[in-house]
């Protein structure tokens, strides 16, 4: 009742005080809207439930600099009720998005039981292709995530050489390649037991490094995790040194012909004189014997 009188003097005060002034209305208390006001609370029988005609508003904020300016945590959950659990690890006991603030960090989380959590879509003939770009330092497009008409969606990480410095041949090749060991598995926390095969990422590091991202000592919330495009560079290079080997067994087998038609022929002209020798001294000895 209190705080009923207390709002009741603010706004009489307020009317008083200019004729055109923001205001709340609730239910019938007061009955118009002032012109140019900026909050308009409706009753649970309209389209609406706040209009904002001009300003900002802040939350855990004095001094919003956007239309809507949240300082802290934020959740838009599916059900009513308290919520239980984390929605970032998909522990939450309904679904929803969290955007965690605080203590100069901040990430999203997003749980859904049925279908993706996260939909990136665009119109028909879109005039831009790019469903996401990253960005660091102020530096953009480091990565992205692009529609291509032909292939579907595209990952791409940069490349430029303009930004790129002490560049040499690698020397992660196929020995390297030949050092990495595949397994067949499947995780522990997959109750269907389903088949996979891959790499571990504690072994990979010892060869390649690059592919593989240290994790922490809680396996569950920190993992050692491994980019397998990373593998791609040694790969093509596997490739590459392959390819050279082939050329230079072609090449060898091309110089083992070629030697090898020649001895055939050297061959052949030993065994015509052979046998021109041989006709020679079968003819002498017929000749002898006709003289005798």
């Amino acid at each position: 009742m209190k705080t009923r009188r207390l709002l009741a003097v603010v706004l009489f005060a307020t009317v008083a005080a200019n004729a055109s002034f923001a205001q709340v209305k609730i239910g019938s208390n007061p009955t118009t809207i002032t012109p140019g006001a900026n909050l308009d609370v409706e009753g649970t029988g309209s389209t609406h439930t706040v209009v904002m005609q001009s300003g900002a508003v802040g939350i855990n904020t004095v001094t919003p600099q956007a239309w809507l300016d949240v300082r802290g945590t934020t959740k838009i959950l599916s059900s009513p009720g308290t919520q239980t659990g984390a929605i970032w690890r998909g522990e939450s006991n309904m679904d929803g998005m969290e955007v965690t603030a605080g203590n100069g960090v901040i990430y999203v989380g997003i749980q859904r039981d049925g279908g993706a959590p996260l939909h990136l879509s665009k119109p028909a003939g879109p005039s831009e292709n790019s469903f996401l770009i990253c960005s660091v330092g102020g530096v953009g497009g480091v990565g992205s995530i692009r529609y291509n008409g032909a292939a579907g969606v595209v990952y791409l990480t940069t490349s430029d050489q303009r930004l790129k410095e002490n560049i040499h041949a690698s020397k992660f090749g196929l020995e390297a390649l030949k050092a990495v060991k595949v397994y067949d598995y499947n995780f522990k926390t997959d109750s269907k037991k389903t088949l996979s095969t891959g790499v571990l990422a504690q072994e990979l590091h010892k060869v390649y490094p690059q592919a593989v991202t240290v994790g922490g000592a809680d396996a569950k919330a920190n993992p050692w995790q491994v980019d397998y495009s990373k593998l791609v560079p040694m790969l093509i290079k596997s490739v590459q040194e392959l390819s050279e080997e082939v050329e230079s067994l072609k090449n060898e087998k091309a110089q083992l012909t070629a030697e090898l038609k020649r001895k055939e022929t050297s061959e052949k002209e030993l065994d015509s004189r052979i046998s021109r020798m041989e006709r020679l001294l079968s003819s002498g000895e017929n000749t002898k014997s006709v003289g005798r």
